[in-house]
């Protein structure tokens, strides 16, 4: 199923030319060949123009559930880590100045982290409190 997923354009592609291909042959007997032939481009090419579009509608709805997803969690992890800031950065003391150090390092390696892994996981850790959120 992955292979299909990631080589959709081509596989319909390739189905849309057989199919180009094909149909006059079976329809040819009486008919003029290239005129079948035209027909049957054009059907295939609004078929193709129409899963297309389905397949993108979905992409796009995905990917801004994914980015909603992503700024919950961000927004969690960046404000947990700012208030040990804010909690510490008034604190002279070098045990406070780590911590500061060590929360600045946390939000900058999420940053650069960020992956579906890592927002599974922090799906997985914060279950049920987004579940009250989506409902």
């Amino acid at each position: 199923m992955k292979f299909f997923l990631d080589n959709l354009e081509l596989i319909l592609s390739l189905a849309g030319l057989l199919v180009i291909w094909s149909i006059p042959s079976f329809v040819f007997r009486g008919h003029d060949i290239w005129k079948v032939t035209a027909a049957t481009a054009i059907t295939v090419g609004l078929l193709h123009g129409v899963i297309f579009w389905l397949v993108r509608r979905r992409q796009r709805k995905v990917r801004r559930e994914s980015i909603k997803e992503l700024q919950m969690m961000l927004r969690d992890v960046v404000n947990n880590q700012l208030t040990i800031i804010m909690a510490n950065a008034s604190r002279p003391d070098p045990k406070s100045m780590e911590r500061v150090q060590s929360s600045v390092q946390r939000i900058s390696d999420l940053l650069n982290t960020l992956s579906e892994e890592s927002l599974s996981g922090w799906k997985e850790r914060y279950k049920r409190a987004f579940e009250q959120m989506s409902t």
